[in-house]
């Protein structure tokens, strides 16, 4: 049993807001390499000087593993595919083997690593870029130049990862646990750690997982996160919710272990031994390794703290009467009483659908989108909500925990508008016990 971390994980600068605003009960920030290459100076200045939190620089050496047209956009004038500036300029502060899979236009393999590669040569460019990247940015700025000389290194560094194919992944895995050994073997004075990045469907391979939990440890990295594309904590059956645990609980007792993107179930398991979690403001607690391309921006809906989950509005409001919510103390008794709501439902129990606020976003607008008020509401209750659960799950006990699962169950029995969005909660409690 650990007390649990959340780890915030900055996707573009223009959740800084956020970030800053809740700085201080966040237990550490985790940005992508590629963001740090696209904006460089804004990462830095915030990382190193503004926010003053432990951090974490993923290095996303997976991306050069996958299709490579992933990392590709139009460019210039001619708006003619190639890749993604960030990706190039990453490409080149890591060196080999992810150069050269840009300039042949082919990713990166196993085979890649045979023969007389200099495999140490590759981890030790991958981590020294995560523990030089800020300094090396300060140090290139005259107006911050001086502050280069107290700049603190990140909290851990990661070894080089790749996504573990589920049809070839004896051969990945293999990669993947050589490289963490080689990494942890360079003796930094930071702790080394992997990132087991694979598909959620090898939650059900025994063999694969059984030969994880008895080769990561001979690695002698300090700790491990776990990302499972398409892991998703509220819809997963029991098995896999069970056999993630059974990972935790095995690895813990001899390193630390996260999950990359996590949610409530993830964070529960810290009575298990999970070290803790990293999630995206209000997002990303499950993350597929396939981008999502062109995607219309989704809407924030509001998270339901019984529920630990995001719901719409209107299911909400639908459930009102039958719980005798009838005014804004008896919603902050029996939906939510952190800061944010109790800002806004203050007077009416009508101002409720503030979170929802929708409207079109210009005259020519065929639909109704949500207004930014009401996704930046739904933001920061999120943040409260998730820094509120870290600090209660610190205190309670794992039978407390299945207690109030069941009693959130008998409490929302019978509201036909989100008896489909309550499922998960019996799964919990049983991969939970």
């Amino acid at each position: 049993m650990v007390d649990p971390k959340v780890i915030i994980r900055m996707g573009s600068h223009a959740e800084k807001y956020y970030i800053e605003k809740t700085a201080r009960y966040l237990d550490g920030i985790i940005v992508g390499a590629n963001l740090f290459e696209a904006t460089p100076g804004a990462t830095a200045t915030l990382l190193g000087k503004k926010l003053n939190k432990p951090y974490y620089i993923d290095p996303m050496t997976y991306v050069y593993g996958r299709n490579l047209n992933y990392i590709k956009s139009p460019q210039g004038k001619t708006r003619e595919l190639d890749f993604k500036r960030s990706y190039r300029r990453l490409s080149e502060k890591l060196s080999l083997p992810f150069i050269s899979a840009l300039s042949k236009d082919s990713r990166v393999t196993p085979k890649d690593f045979e023969g007389d590669f200099n495999t140490e040569e590759c981890c030790k460019a991958v981590m020294e870029y995560q523990l030089n990247r800020i300094k090396e940015n300060f140090d290139e700025d005259p107006e911050y130049k001086e502050y280069a000389v107290g700049i603190l290194g990140p909290a851990s560094i990661y070894a080089p990862y790749f996504y573990i194919e589920p049809n070839n992944h004896d051969a990945w895995m293999d990669l993947v646990l050589l490289l963490a050994k080689v990494s942890a073997d360079l003796k930094y004075d930071v702790p080394v750690h992997a990132i087991i990045c694979t598909d959620e469907a090898m939650l059900d391979n025994t063999n694969f997982l059984v030969k994880l939990k008895r080769e990561l440890i001979k690695t002698g990295v300090e700790g491990v996160w776990f990302w499972f594309s398409d892991f998703d904590e509220l819809t997963s059956g029991v098995e896999k919710l069970k056999a993630f645990r059974s990972l935790v609980e095995d690895l813990s007792k001899e390193i630390k272990v996260y999950n990359l993107h996590g949610g409530y179930f993830s964070l529960s398991l810290c009575k298990h031994g999970l070290t803790g979690v990293s999630h995206g403001v209000g997002y990303g607690e499950k993350k597929s390794v396939v981008p999502v391309i062109g995607a219309a921006t989704p809407t924030v809906r509001y998270h339901l703290p019984d529920f630990h989950k995001r719901l719409g509005v209107p299911a909400i409001q639908r459930c009102f009467d039958s719980l005798k919510i009838k005014t804004p103390d008896d919603f902050h008794e029996k939906i939510c009483g952190c800061v944010v709501c109790k800002g806004l439902v203050s007077k009416d129990l009508a101002e409720f659908s503030l979170f929802g606020d929708m409207a079109y976003s210009t005259p020519m607008s065929k639909r109704e989108a949500q207004t930014p008020a009401a996704a930046k509401r739904c933001r920061f209750h999120f943040l409260m909500n998730r820094i509120r659960e870290r600090d209660e799950l610190k205190q309670k006990k794992i039978e407390r925990i299945l207690a109030e699962l069941d009693a959130v169950e008998e409490k929302w029995s019978g509201q036909v508008s989100v008896k489909d969005d309550m499922a998960h909660l019996s799964r919990w409690r049983e991969a939970l016990a």
